[in-house]
């Protein structure tokens, strides 16, 4: 099996190699080779092999402050080139931030094939928030990428790993704001309605082609969606009891709530201790209008229509963390930019590979590699 695998990876170093002496005719998949190369040689061997044939990237450290927040930023820049190409890269709700090695493996990956990427450490997604104030800060960090001189602002995108991907395409519908300019946005598992991810995540179903079909969320999204959701309540005190029922409980709440909480905290917790999909779409449906207006405003659901830029979402077909329903969803409503979606068996949500496909044959690897190299394809070509 092992050597199946290292064929597989053999054959694709060299059709990198192939592509790259074509590279002033091929240039976008020679960018996507060199991406998967990277990612892929690193996640299986631990060795990158496009290191070999791409210049090394420069990686920086500054501080900016994105609405009133103090940011750590990471760049990488690509090795050759004065003007580039760029990406904002939006992290998942990891606590590791911008260390963490996956988000750090690709937007390395990226800068190889001559991307020049900012990866901005926001607060709500290390501690897992459902901040209403998070599209405007990504948004103002996509701003902040366009003003760079190495920058070339007409060949500039966006893409966002899990619940960053969503609060990513809830930024770009905003009005007038900067990812407005973005050529492409793209995300590896999000979400399209917070509405929809709750009800999945507590009643552990997924509604696909109009039919519920059982899902199991992983116990890290079983917790840290209704922690995030709870989060969001106006009342400190109320805040507080929920969270804390929430962390005893691993997630799961009891349908009577605390003696003492106000209409917000009570309303919430019916959503969070439902059992059905049914009854947790009603619950926060009936939510009172504040805490109902911060999902609405991170749901990418709300101004999907308004987004012009193609979007390109690509989806672990079996993840635990986002249902495959919340990028069906979004792949059937319409905008102008369109939106391709890919799913893949190869992933594990954000993560490069799934323990299942070590174990599989070439003729998988093949199947898989190639469709995401596509993939990769389709998004670098938008890129420039």
């Amino acid at each position: 099996m092992r050597r199946r695998r290292r064929w597989a990876a053999a054959a694709l170093i060299a059709a990198v190699i192939v592509i790259g002496l074509w590279s002033p005719l091929w240039a976008p998949l020679w960018r996507a080779s060199v991406v998967v190369l990277d990612v892929y040689s690193s996640a299986i061997y631990g060795a990158n092999y496009a290191a070999s044939i791409t210049p090394e990237p420069r990686r920086t450290e500054e501080h900016m402050t994105l609405v009133d927040e103090d940011v750590r930023v990471t760049w990488w820049i690509p090795g050759a080139g004065t003007r580039h190409a760029a990406m904002l890269v939006v992290n998942g709700a990891t606590p590791f931030g911008n260390d963490d090695p996956e988000t750090a493996r690709v937007s390395e990956a990226l800068a190889r094939a001559g991307y020049l990427v900012m990866l901005p450490q926001f607060a709500f997604l290390t501690d897992a928030r459902l901040e209403r104030s998070a599209p405007l800060k990504v948004d103002a960090a996509f701003a902040a990428m366009l003003r760079r001189p190495d920058v070339d602002p007409e060949r500039a995108g966006a893409f966002g790993f899990s619940v960053g991907g969503g609060v990513l395409f809830a930024a770009a519908g905003i009005t007038g704001g900067a990812l407005a300019r973005a050529k492409y946005l793209g995300a590896l598992g999000a979400f399209f309605d917070i509405r929809s991810y709750l009800a999945s995540v507590v009643s552990g179903t997924q509604l696909r082609g109009g039919r519920l079909e059982r899902w199991t969320p992983d116990p890290e999204a079983r917790l840290k969606l209704p922690l995030g959701a709870a989060e969001a309540l106006g009342d400190a005190a109320d805040r507080e009891t929920v969270t804390a029922a929430i962390r005893a409980s691993g997630g799961p709440l009891d349908p009577s709530a605390p003696a003492g909480l106000g209409d917000e905290a009570r309303a919430l917790w019916r959503a969070l201790s439902a059992t059905t999909y049914a009854d947790a779409i009603a619950a926060l449906d009936a939510l009172p209008g504040g805490l109902r207006d911060t999902y609405a405003t991170l749901s990418p659901a709300t101004r999907w229509a308004d987004i012009k830029a193609p979007v390109y979402w690509l989806h672990d077909e079996g993840d635990r963390f986002e249902p495959v329903s919340e990028a069906e969803s979004a792949s059937g409503a319409p905008h102008e930019g369109g939106t391709t979606l890919h799913l893949t068996r190869l992933l594990s949500h954000a993560a490069a590979l799934s323990q299942g496909a070590r174990q599989e044959d070439a003729a998988f690897w093949i199947r898989e590699l190639s469709g995401l190299l596509g993939f990769a394809l389709s998004v670098l070509r938008r890129a420039g």
